[in-house]
């Protein structure tokens, strides 16, 4: 089963990033040879927490029981602004929203996730890398002809939006030629810090 531990962005990010998804594609297909982006859909947006990949039925249910319980961080927010990519700004794979404010609270969040997963038992090969907070908004399939990506993310303007977090959620992601689906297996409440 193909999972992930993410925390859901809120309606007003969605709509925030279809405003700026429809500019940079109005932008994009007025270059000479326009690259291929797969935007994600607004429903499918979300901040990951933990890529977990496949993992067994057995090990889904562990995960369960050890993210379930409410989490000692108080719920706090999240402000996006501007625009990123990965690898770079020349040749982007991915592009993204960042955050502006609330990274903190997130990597402690995420912490507190990887924490769980250790101790449970669950999963043995956690990622080592960095977190690094970030919200996909599209990948580059094909890069295109006379694409100038520093010039024309430099024109897009993303309005400060927030995101409200209060629980995170393990996900199960089934694929499909339509895109991604995603059904939340379990969600553990932030309920503030333990005494």
């Amino acid at each position: 089963m193909r999972c992930f531990i993410a925390v859901d962005v809120g309606d007003a990010v969605r709509r925030e990033v279809t405003r700026v998804v429809s500019t940079l594609t109005g932008k994009l297909e007025a270059v000479k040879t326009p690259p291929k982006v797969v935007w994600v859909k607004p429903i499918a947006l979300h901040v990951t927490v933990r890529f977990l990949g496949e993992i067994e039925p057995a090990d889904v249910e562990r995960l369960q029981q050890v993210l379930a319980p409410a989490i000692p961080l108080a719920p706090f927010e999240i402000e996006w602004r501007g625009i990123g990519t990965f690898p770079n700004h020349k040749h982007p794979r991915a592009l993204w929203i960042g955050v502006v404010n609330g990274a903190a609270p997130l990597a402690q969040l995420e912490a507190e996730v990887s924490r769980r997963m250790a101790g449970g038992g669950t999963v043995a090969d956690l990622d080592d890398r960095p977190f690094l907070a970030h919200l996909t908004v599209g990948r580059v399939k094909m890069a295109g002809a006379g694409v100038d990506w520093p010039k024309i993310l430099q024109t897009v303007e993303v309005k400060r939006i927030k995101t409200v977090v209060d629980r995170v959620t393990l996900y199960r992601s089934e694929l499909s030629r339509g895109g991604p689906h995603y059904t939340g297996l379990v969600s553990a409440p932030l309920i503030g810090t333990a005494t």
